[in-house]
């Protein structure tokens, strides 16, 4: 409890997890708006400068917006400057059977996550009047015939902003969060002993020093599966189906492993809380975008686990190549361990 950075990342990391389908909606519209396309928008206002005739004034009303139809452009402006309405839309003065260009003129606001809401509303009419339009005018091409495509469906969908948003960006956040902190807080727990000069006072005891080592590195690296479970659970609560939940954990608490002996080997080799804090912080903004770049890397595995897209035998394959990766950085702590021993000694 006296960490209160620590305490301050659960909590904000608990406030995530607990509304985390409330903050899928909030960021996703702001990240990429038109996953709010298949939402009904309201309260929207729409001036519409032409008359009742248009063919575009009745395709905005077949798709339901909530139209104002103006005479005058000034008038229309007029409104649109003093926020009465949200967005102007000039309808052409030609008719679709014409021969000149037909320019529609949209005006929306400047900087604002409306005019991206308003010109979704819009999407669809246009596109209507568009392709009226175009069929009306290609029909009188000399020789014109259109092109018949055969489209098999084989009843594929693309994934929505939703799923990507959780399985790829919030859950991985979430349950890797934990083994970050971790790496961290080891440093902390050595680097202190240093400064304060305590580390004399621990050996004076029967324990060695990688006891000494070894008991902070199992400290700070059992928060993590706990954590990493409370957010998954927190999740499911949430209505997010996870699969493979003891794979996932089993990923992330070695990851924590890797992460926190990383941490111990450098704080074991510069003693300085600032110093180590600075590097560890350089080596996992690297890792961190660097492991978007391999299919199998730790965040990728845990979406991958969590949708089953990955069988049991390539996911142990992996999980096998962390576990050696986990022994490699043991020896070299211990080796860096037998050194500060024999300093000690000396």
């Amino acid at each position: 409890m006296q960490e209160k950075t620590f305490i301050l990342s659960v909590l904000i990391q608990l406030f995530i997890a607990s509304f985390s389908t409330f903050l899928v909606i909030g960021l996703t519209s702001f990240y990429d708006p038109t996953a709010m396309g298949d939402m009904e928008i309201e309260g929207t206002r729409v001036a519409v400068v032409g008359s009742e005739d248009d063919r575009l004034y009745h395709l905005l009303e077949e798709n339901s917006a909530n139209t104002f139809l103006y005479s005058e452009f000034q008038d229309a402006y007029t409104d649109f400057y003093e926020r009465r309405m949200d967005a102007i839309l000039i309808v052409p003065d030609g008719p679709p059977e014409g021969e000149e260009i037909l320019n529609v003129e949209v005006y929306l606001p400047g900087s604002e996550i409306t005019a991206t809401l308003v010109s979704m509303q819009l999407k669809e009419p246009l596109e209507k009047f568009e392709q009226e339009v175009r069929g009306i005018r290609t029909g009188r091409l000399p020789g014109y015939s259109p092109i018949e495509i055969n489209i098999i469906d084989r009843g594929l969908n693309t994934s929505s902003t939703y799923f990507e948003f959780i399985y790829v960006a919030l859950l991985p956040l979430l349950v890797f969060t934990p083994a970050f902190i971790s790496g961290g807080l080891i440093i902390d727990f050595i680097t202190e002993e240093y400064e304060r000069k305590t580390m004399e006072l621990l050996l004076a005891s029967p324990a060695s020093l990688l006891e000494i080592v070894s008991g902070k590195i199992l400290m700070a690296v059992a928060i993590v599966p706990l954590q990493s479970f409370a957010w998954i659970l927190l999740l499911k609560m949430n209505w997010i189906r996870i699969s493979n939940p003891f794979h996932i954990l089993l990923v992330v608490t070695l990851t924590g492993l890797i992460l926190v002996l990383l941490s111990s080997i450098i704080a074991l080799n510069f003693r300085d809380r600032g110093v180590s804090q600075l590097l560890y912080s350089m080596i996992l903004i690297f890792l961190f975008m660097v492991s978007y770049l391999f299919t199998n890397s730790p965040l990728n595995l845990v979406t991958r686990l969590s949708i089953e897209s990955i069988g049991y035998l390539e996911s142990g394959i992996w999980i096998f190549i962390y576990s050696l990766a986990v022994i490699a950085l043991y020896v070299v702590m211990r080796v860096t361990v037998s050194k500060n021993t024999i300093t000690f000694k000396r």
